[in-house]
């Protein structure tokens, strides 16, 4: 009687474990890298890092290149099939202050990502804009 009870408490523990919880989504959890908000500066898709990790830099990138107006044309430029049409970002600056910049995806989302760790950054700067 005690390995079925021990069997059966595993069963159902496993069962909760790979059962998503009711109202559980795959929505990507935000974090605002601000409070009160000032830059509207947020991540998400979190790997390998804490909040209180991954702020810094995505802070450190928005204001390094919001303090100067040549600065957004160092991080990235845009493909164009006509000098009126909208078009795609691509990057021009690859890394920053140790962490990697890319984009990334179908939806060009702006990644920084050092070692094992990578977290995405979106906000007021964020994705980057070629309309």
């Amino acid at each position: 009687m005690p390995g079925r009870f021990r069997r059966l408490v595993l069963a159902a523990t496993l069962c909760a474990l790979l059962t998503p919880a009711a109202g559980a989504s795959a929505e990507p959890k935000y974090h605002e890298c601000q409070k009160p908000v000032v830059t509207g500066v947020e991540i998400w898709g979190l790997r390998n890092i804490t909040p209180a990790r991954a702020c810094p830099p995505a802070l450190a990138l928005y204001s390094w290149e919001n303090s100067n107006a040549k600065h957004a044309r160092v991080l990235y430029g845009c493909r164009r099939p006509s000098p009126q049409a909208g078009g795609r970002p691509y990057l021009r600056l690859h890394s920053f202050h140790g962490w990697k910049l890319s984009l990334v995806g179908r939806e060009q989302e702006f990644t920084m990502s050092r070692q094992r760790s990578s977290f995405h950054v979106g906000g007021t700067d964020f994705p980057l804009d070629c309309s």
